[in-house]
């Protein structure tokens, strides 16, 4: 390989002859991500990824390649001013691994350091979740901080501000068996065409769940699942205490504990409800808003660039994608309810969702 490497010298090299690296095609119908990586890493973003990404032959949109060569073989690459047109950018864990960006040729490069551990096929997973989400944005997708389910068919997003109620609302509605897990913290809106309403996607991301959110379940196979996985993390669902101490579960494993109908990548939205606790309440209430209050709301929780999408692989994105926020035309809600009434606040949900949806 030449002193100063281009794009073109890595892509090469990722399909030299003898590589032990494969290649395959792995994302959702509107970004689709070739990448060429070794099979642990391939394997490992296949489970990781498992529902919410498949394998498609539809045309594709970037590309990822993780390469088996160490960075010390490329001395050129560990000076970044040497390598245009190549981009390097840190990432979080960036001592497992060092980044290139090819804009113009739409590929990222991961050279990692060590990659018998875990850790770099973690970052390789989010870099092709982070080029999904940056190809969606491109796209006009909306993207929101929102947790999304579905009940009994009708998809229904949980927005509010931080600590407001929306984890531990997304737990007790999969204890229901007709629901179904669709994100637990970000989700897309696909614009709406005239074959049919907004599409809402979920994607691929770990759930942080309080002791709170644990102890308000009713008894059952979520709450056991949820406060052995604590148990093994911090010992017990008492101890450390901190808002901002949680443990952090994949969402199909979340979904398979529920025993509910698993995870839907995505679904018509119907709904969306704004959480709020309220010490003073003594029973949930709901109140339908109108356009001023649902615009603001949804306004609140538009993420309108790569860096307020997912802040961590921001630097794969290229520079000046945002999106304008167009509010969704559905019917919103906030929902303000006391503390620990997440089974009555479902029920309510479900009663409005049946009336609507038989057109009261």
């Amino acid at each position: 390989m030449r002193p100063n490497p281009s794009g073109d010298d890595l892509e090469a090299w990722a399909h030299r002859h003898g590589c032990a690296s494969r290649r395959d095609r792995i994302g959702i119908p509107e970004a689709v991500i070739e990448m060429s990586a070794p099979s642990p890493y391939l394997d490992y973003i296949t489970w990781y990824t498992q529902e919410y990404f498949d394998h498609r032959r539809s045309p594709v949109k970037a590309r990822l390649f993780v390469h088996d060569l160490p960075l010390d073989r490329m001395p050129a690459l560990a000076r970044p001013r040497s390598v245009s047109p190549l981009r390097r950018v840190a990432l979080p864990a960036s001592l497992e691994a060092a980044c290139f960006v090819d804009d113009g040729r739409r590929a990222v490069h991961l050279l990692p350091r060590d990659d018998s551990r875990p850790l770099p096929r973690l970052l390789a997973t989010r870099v092709l979740r982070a080029l999904v989400m940056h190809e969606l944005l491109l796209q006009g997708a909306l993207f929101f901080h929102a947790a999304c389910f579905t009940l009994r068919g009708t998809g229904i997003a949980l927005l509010g501000a931080r600590t407001a109620g929306k984890t531990t609302m997304l737990l007790h509605a999969l204890t229901r068996p007709e629901a179904s897990l669709v994100s637990n913290d970000k989700i897309a809106l696909l614009p709406r065409t005239p074959q049919g309403p907004a599409a809402a996607l979920g994607f691929p991301l770990r759930a942080g769940i309080r002791p709170g959110s644990v102890h308000s379940l009713p008894d059952g196979p979520l709450r056991t699942f949820l406060s052995r996985t604590w148990s093994k993390e911090y010992g017990n669902t008492t101890s450390p205490s901190g808002d901002d101490v949680r443990i952090q579960v994949r969402p199909q494993e979340l979904a398979a504990a529920a025993g509910g109908s698993g995870v839907s990548p995505r679904c018509r939205l119907d709904a969306a409800i704004e959480t709020r606790l309220d010490q003073h309440a003594d029973k949930p209430r709901l109140k339908l808003l109108n356009a001023v209050e649902s615009g603001a709301l949804w306004a609140r929780q538009h993420l309108h660039n790569p860096a307020a999408i997912f802040p961590q692989q921001a630097a794969v994105a290229t520079p000046g994608s945002l999106s304008i926020l167009q509010v969704p035309q559905i019917p919103t809600y906030r929902l303000t309810q006391p503390p620990s009434a997440g089974p009555a606040s479902l029920q309510l949900i479900e009663d409005l969702m049946c009336r609507t949806a038989a057109g009261e």
